[in-house]
């Protein structure tokens, strides 16, 4: 009964102070993933004497939980025949050239810091994507939903969240096995394509039928009066899939991905997202809340220059990469940079990557608050950055462009 109480109480006290974040940095209009942070670092069990959570055991199931129904709600954004419909080629470019920029960039600076080359692994898969939550809200409030970069911010953050949940489900699947070997990484290759490729072959051909079917039994169509049963069935097969995918050596947060992409082909998969919003909402909060109260800051003084230098290459990588992936997919200056400035954040994917290299173990402990802090402070960033890359005069910045490449030339 007791600790039935404690886990209670901590459950209490991390939905008020997740709650009261919200209502703050709501009306200070600043990123509520900052807030969610914040919150949890305060009543973490590493803030004394505000260690308000007797069970920090707890934490870690709330955060896996959260990281479970964050990825379905992020699968169930993505329809097979939505990313056909965004151009994937262009972005998926886009994406891969910077991905592979930030790999290289986080290896350097790793290996800078001394790091083991795991530890630079993680960082290159946290800082491959941006957040889509951040960008998305500060575009909105600036009602810039429609401009040309916009759409490639989106289109090349769908391809992010696709290839980073496929690179750590790839690596994890590697470190578990415990070796680099030619074999064992073509068979940790296999066994992953082997996965996806079979959840979606037979997923789309039974699961988005019987979710229709449980939506309305004769037609697959319209409303139905118990709400409770299409949800209840949704996170049955997402809690399903996720459980299969971490019996065969792979992430539970990849089986409840490919489960969001399978019922998105549902004519009902609509209401779906509306009915698990809230539920994705408040474990949302849970996760980022629970993240915050597991970063040790007494270990400050250890990553707090090792973070501002990750937040210096996010930045500059980011710039750098998708700014010149964008201008070489044809898009003009102003586009690129507007891009390259607008995708200048640690996603709060990074925070699922630093969690995932901590529970198998190897990861060292300064990594989870460095990216938390770099999570936290390019977030805060981010609408400040935005509203930059809109007050530069495209045309003088051409101009400069111009002169650039036609120094360049002459130089050769």
């Amino acid at each position: 009964m007791q600790f039935s109480t404690e886990v209670i109480a901590d459950f209490a006290i991390i939905m008020t102070v997740g709650g009261l974040a919200t209502f703050i940095f709501h009306r200070l209009k600043q990123p509520l993933i900052l807030g969610y942070l914040i919150a949890g670092i305060l009543i973490g069990p590493y803030t004394p004497p505000f260690s308000f959570i007797s069970q920090p055991e707890v934490l870690e199931a709330a955060a896996e939980l959260g990281v479970i129904l964050l990825l379905f709600g992020i699968g169930l954004e993505f329809p097979l025949d939505k990313l056909r419909k965004i151009g994937i080629k262009t972005y998926a470019v886009i994406s891969l050239i910077e991905i592979a920029w930030m790999f290289a960039l986080s290896f350097v600076i790793g290996r800078m810091l001394g790091w083991p080359l795991i530890d630079a692994l993680f960082l290159g898969i946290a800082l491959a994507s941006s957040s889509t939550v951040v960008i998305a809200k500060v575009l909105t409030d600036m009602g810039k939903l429609k401009d040309t970069s916009t759409m490639v911010m989106m289109g090349v953050l769908v391809v992010e969240d696709l290839i980073v949940v496929l690179i750590l489900g790839l690596v994890t699947s590697i470190v578990d096995v415990g070796s680099l070997n030619v074999i064992d990484l073509s068979l940790s290759i296999g066994k992953m394509l082997l996965f996806v490729v079979g959840s979606l072959l037979l997923g789309l051909r039974f699961i988005p039928k019987a979710i229709d079917w449980v939506n309305h039994p004769e037609t697959g169509e319209g409303q139905t009066e118990h709400d409770e049963v299409i949800v209840l069935a949704a996170l049955g097969f997402c809690f399903g899939l996720s459980v299969i995918a971490n019996m065969v050596g792979l992430s539970m947060a990849i089986g409840a991905f490919l489960m969001g992409v399978i019922i998105a082909s549902a004519k009902s998969a609509h209401r779906i997202i509306m009915l698990t919003s809230r539920i994705k909402e408040m474990f949302g909060a849970l996760f980022f809340v629970s993240i915050g109260a597991l970063i040790d800051i007494t270990q400050f003084q250890v990553f707090f220059l090792p973070a501002l230098l990750v937040i210096a290459t996010m930045l500059v990588g980011k710039i750098i990469g998708c700014g010149m992936g964008t201008k070489l997919m044809g898009y003009d200056l102003s586009t690129s940079l507007k891009v390259g400035l607008g995708m200048g954040q640690v996603g709060e994917f990074a925070l699922i990557v630093a969690k995932a290299g901590q529970d198998l173990g190897v990861v060292s402990s300064f990594l989870f608050p460095i990216i938390g802090m770099s999570v936290g402070v390019t977030a805060f960033l981010t609408p400040y950055l935005i509203k930059f890359s809109y007050r530069i005069d495209p045309v003088m910045l051409s101009s400069h462009w111009n002169q650039i490449k036609t120094r360049f030339t002459h130089t050769k």
